[in-house]
């Protein structure tokens, strides 16, 4: 058991590595790419409610989560409502989630903790993307 827990360690270090310019520019560019319901300043704060992300999963699968669910929120617990929500009813149905310590540097603003999960969600759309071509 104890090698398990210093894998997860590594990933976890391996995850809040951070990304360079040109990841970053990669990620940027394909967020403009969808149209979404408010202007993008900081990308941080932009990001912090779950929103947006709800919408660019809408944008590719509308199937499978309902922008409804995920209102504006300034508060943090409002914040991590709308992300819990999202972690256990879409992201689920897409094979991953996001840890709490993820949510938490979201919800919180980290710097670069929105850009990481967004390039987890990229790489997780193209996926479930081909797996439901399949099907």
């Amino acid at each position: 058991e104890p090698a398990s827990g210093t894998l997860a360690r590594k990933a976890i270090v391996l995850a809040m590595a951070q990304m360079d310019d040109d990841e970053l520019q990669r990620i940027y560019t394909w967020v403009d790419e969808v149209p979404l319901s408010r202007p993008k300043r900081n990308i941080a704060r932009d990001f912090a409610d779950g929103v947006l992300t709800a919408e660019i999963v809408h944008h590719y699968f509308p199937r499978i989560v309902e922008v409804h669910n995920y209102p504006s929120a300034n508060s943090y617990a409002q914040k991590m409502y709308n992300w819990q929500t999202l972690n256990a009813r879409v992201f689920k149905k897409m094979g991953w989630q996001l840890r709490q310590e993820e949510l938490d540097a979201i919800c919180s603003c980290q710097p670069q903790a929105v850009e990481r999960m967004l390039k987890q969600l990229q790489v997780r759309l193209s996926k479930y993307g081909s797996r439901s071509k399949e099907e």
